[in-house]
């Protein structure tokens, strides 16, 4: 009737259809040139109303084609989709030129032109569009930015694409060209007019579902800018098509053909709806649609939008038996030109098939008896019914239900029950760290290869989660990493190509929240990690990390800056060489990259407050150059003289303070300055002079065990040189006694009292045949030697090579130990996630761990008390 109307009023066209029957399809191309002289008519209601005359006029002269059977179905359905795609153009070119007059030129932040297109859909974007369809389309522009005249780059293509629509849909006196449907853009109704590319990509790996990834099957470009449509297919094509395909492909759509066919079970006895009822259109179109999910990730011509091709090309490959593939041809090009016919009579989008217009029905389709054209009907009807109940899709993996959930975005009460299941406390908390990482902005970002290639290794992140004990931690670290340290690129890449990376990666949220936190924390991190070759290890290495940091930053900011890039540097190497057998070389070099780092700072803050006439002299552990992970500065100033003192008493109160405040780099060092005359109720910087009457008269009998360690950091070389002189005097003044040493074991069992280690935790420092007890022997056989050595290693392997092992042992535990949190512990619980931790890095079970510490402890005390023993014999 709506053609018959248009005839009427333009009978001259009738001449016009008919001259056509017989000639070729116009194609996209003529068509646009003849809508692009639309552009010149002034008015836009005269230019809505002219375009409705464009599309009527050529849609009469592809109906009659049809009737006439001059032209095959599938051809002039194309060329009805291309009539839309131009109607489009026109009218997207016309609105995009009023608002850029009203609103200036888009343009995006970059600083070029902003650009937007028109993403065709459903039968439209499959060149398969129905006679009285709608036109379901998705407005898109290429990013954000502001116009010449100061709107938003959202604002304007809005505008624009507000007029589009409005163009193809105002009734006029020649009616109205198109209904356009946006219900298919992202949010449906509830969405914005138009998205620029940044907001679909996000949208859809961040929320898309898997009946999106059926519909954008087939997505292509009607209008606008080309390649703005090119990026968009970029985007969409690697959320579409998956490297492997689970059963979620199959199970929501049959969940959805459910819910249509029950919608379509309420229509009137004596109707059926030809597009979703049992056996119809829908059927033939959701089964080629998962077919194409399952196997156009892998084979690339099967990504094809027309449902035909595709029903021919999936033949062809022998995934469609070839006579289903053929009946299902017949069967979809019967049901669209019984479609047609009944719509054509009323011009209106209707597929329901009534029975009291079944004789019409039949004589149109070009049967001479009803019951034939009823037979062949029902036939249609069964065998695609058939096909569709029998498929049972091979998948390539079964998909775990985390999977699952990032996938579809549903079925998240499965996937945190899965989690609980892994063993994780909160299943809830630890959904949320995946959504951190799988619906993050870094994780859309990626190229669509490596979204795969991290989706398909969540298995593998499962399995860690199963075995390892603190899940809690790992996840947490491994997100913050991934996250937070921009790192998820680079574990893409390693899962590709380095499992050795990959591998170490995962240890390091395993054993070290410490780490984790620091290159979560400090983006910069992360280029140091990966693009030097040397890990710095001497002065000059920090010097030249500290010359390329920018100049704008505080100087102290830059040591902590330099101090965080070595700590995280030093660590990463060790780690990267637990599985070696080199236990003495890691540990060393561990300990003395860190001794010399705290050389460096504290050599750096006595010049930057331009000391003089004062030194510094380092005890405990940066004494013995053995600084670990969280050790914090035992440190002396001597002054020269009392006049020196008085004069530059604040300075070492500066350096002080220099290393404990904290800035947004956070802290130096920790200070212990008991070990000073005194104590902390001392003085903090005596004379040379003060010194030398102290050891004579007032130092207690320990005090020559600490200042074993003594060792001169920086400052006037003159007063190193006399407080050396002295030191020695003081440790080398007599040999030990019986009473001295009777003293040194007190003390040593005083210490050991302090850490109170209960049945079921062990302090591998201070406890009963801890670390402790070695230094002990160690700085004992110092003073019994009258040879100056500050490191306790060199003492142990010469002395008491039956302790080395042991030694190097504990050592590692607390370099391990004070990694996992970065502070300076040294108390492990046999039922505490540390220990678990620890054990993993050493690649053997909590258990065989605990029972290790302790008999190497055990052994430790067996040797010290017969050193102890031989000791005191020695002297009588």
């Amino acid at each position: 009737s709506c053609i018959t109307d248009f005839l009427f009023r333009h009978t001259q066209e009738l001449d016009y259809i008919y001259d056509n029957l017989q000639k070729p399809l116009l194609g996209k191309d003529n068509l646009l040139k003849e809508a692009l002289e639309l552009l010149n008519i002034q008015s836009d209601t005269e230019f809505s109303a002219k375009l409705t005359f464009f599309k009527m006029r050529h849609f009469g002269r592809i109906v009659a084609k049809d009737i006439l059977k001059t032209e095959e179905l599938p051809e002039l359905l194309e060329e009805y989709s291309y009539l839309a795609d131009v109607s489009f153009e026109v009218a997207y070119r016309r609105s995009f030129e009023k608002n850029k007059r009203r609103y200036g030129v888009p343009v995006k932040n970059d600083g070029n032109v902003a650009n937007g297109s028109v993403i065709a859909l459903g039968k439209m974007g499959g060149l398969e569009l129905n006679y009285f369809s709608d036109v379901d389309v998705m407005y898109i522009y290429d990013d954000e930015g502001k116009t010449e005249k100061g709107i938003s780059n959202r604002e304007f293509f809005i505008s624009v694409f507000r007029d589009t629509t409005n163009y193809l849909t105002k009734r006029t006196y020649e009616g109205n060209a198109w209904i356009v449907d946006l219900d298919l853009r992202p949010e449906g109704k509830k969405g914005f007019l138009a998205y620029s590319l940044p907001a679909i990509e996000y949208y859809y790996w961040s929320h898309g579902r898997t009946w999106e990834r059926h519909m954008l099957i087939k997505a292509r470009h009607a209008a606008g800018n080309q390649e703005t449509s090119k990026q968009f297919l970029d985007i969409i094509i690697p959320f579409v098509y998956r490297r492997a395909t689970g059963e979620e492909v199959f199970e929501e759509i049959v969940e959805m053909k459910k819910l249509i066919e029950e919608e379509s079970k309420k229509k009137k006895i004596g109707e059926w709806d030809v597009k979703r009822g049992e056996g119809g259109i829908r059927e033939i179109e959701f089964f080629v649609q998962i077919l194409i999910l399952i196997h156009g990730g892998k084979d690339e011509e099967l990504r094809e939008r027309n449902l035909l091709k595709a029903l021919k090309k999936l033949t062809k490959k022998g995934i469609i038996a070839e006579k289903d593939g053929k009946l299902l041809e017949e069967a979809y090009l019967f049901y669209r030109r019984l479609e047609h016919i009944i719509q054509i009579s009323s011009c209106i989008q209707t597929q329901s098939f009534l029975m009291e217009k079944v004789e019409e029905y039949a004589y149109k389709m070009g049967f001479e008896k009803t019951e034939n054209f009823l037979d062949k009907l029902e036939f249609y009807k069964r065998k695609v019914k058939e096909i569709f109940s029998g498929l049972t899709p091979s998948v390539d993996m079964k998909l775990t239900p985390l999977q699952r959930f990032i996938l579809t975005k549903q079925h998240e009460e499965e996937a945190i029950n899965y989690l609980s299941q892994l063993g994780l406390k909160d299943g809830k908390w630890a959904l949320e760290r995946f959504k951190d990482i799988f619906l993050s902005k870094d994780y859309i970002e990626l190229s669509g290869n490596w979204k795969e290639t991290l989706f398909m290794f969540i298995p593998q992140i499962e399995k860690n989660l199963r075995e390892f004990s603190d899940k809690e931690d790992f996840l947490l670290n491994l997100s913050k990493l991934l996250i937070e340290g921009k790192m998820l690129r680079i574990f893409a890449s390693a899962i590709e190509q380095n499992k050795k990376l990959t591998d170490f990666m995962l240890s390091i949220a395993k054993l070290s929240d410490y780490i984790s936190d620091l290159m979560a924390k400090d983006k910069e991190l992360l280029d140091w990690a990966f693009g030097i070759e040397e890990v710095p290890y001497r002065e000059k290495d920090f010097e030249k990390e500290l010359s390329v940091l920018q100049q704008n930053i505080p100087y102290i900011d830059k040591l902590k800056k330099v101090k965080k890039i070595v700590e995280v540097l030093t660590s990463l190497k060790y780690l990267s060489q637990i599985h070696l057998n080199n236990q003495k070389e890691r540990i060393v070099e561990l300990n003395t990259a860190l001794s010399n780092l705290a050389d460096y700072v504290i050599k750096n803050l006595y010049r930057y407050i331009e000391g003089e006439k004062f030194a510094i002299f380092a005890l405990g552990k940066l004494g013995s150059r053995e600084m670990n992970i969280g050790s914090d500065l035992d440190l002396v100033f001597i002054f020269v003289d009392e006049n020196a003192k008085n004069k530059l008493v604040s300075k070492p109160a500066q350096i002080v303070k220099l290393l404990t405040s904290y800035s947004k780099e956070g802290i130096l060092y920790q200070l212990d300055l008991r070990l000073r005359p005194f104590g902390k109720a001392g003085e903090l910087a005596p004379t040379l002079n003060f010194y030398k009457n102290y050891f004579e008269k007032e130092a207690r009998p320990w005090e020559r065990l600490a200042w074993t360690k003594a060792r001169f950091i920086v400052g006037d070389k003159e007063v190193a040189q006399e407080m050396e002189e002295l030191i020695k005097r003081f440790l080398f003044k007599e040999y030990p006694t019986k009473e001295f040493i009777n003293d040194i074991f007190e003390m040593r069992l005083s210490l050991e009292g302090l850490v109170k280690e209960l049945i079921d935790e062990v302090d591998i420092k201070l406890g009963k045949g801890g670390i402790t007890d070695i230094e002990f022997l160690s700085q004992l056989k110092i003073l019994t030697t009258g040879k100056r050595e500050t490191n306790i290693l060199k003492v142990v392997e010469e002395h008491y090579p039956d302790l080395l092992d042991n030694y190097i042992f504990l050592r590692e535990v607390e370099a391990r130990l004070r990694m996992i949190k970065g502070i300076g512990i040294s108390k492990i619980y046999r039922n505490s996630p540390f220990l678990y931790r620890i054990s993993h890095s050493f690649g053997i079970e909590p258990e065989e761990l605990w029972n290790k510490i302790k008999r190497v402890k055990e052994e430790n005390r067996k040797i010290f008390l017969r050193e102890i023993k031989l000791l005191k014999e020695k002297v009588l």
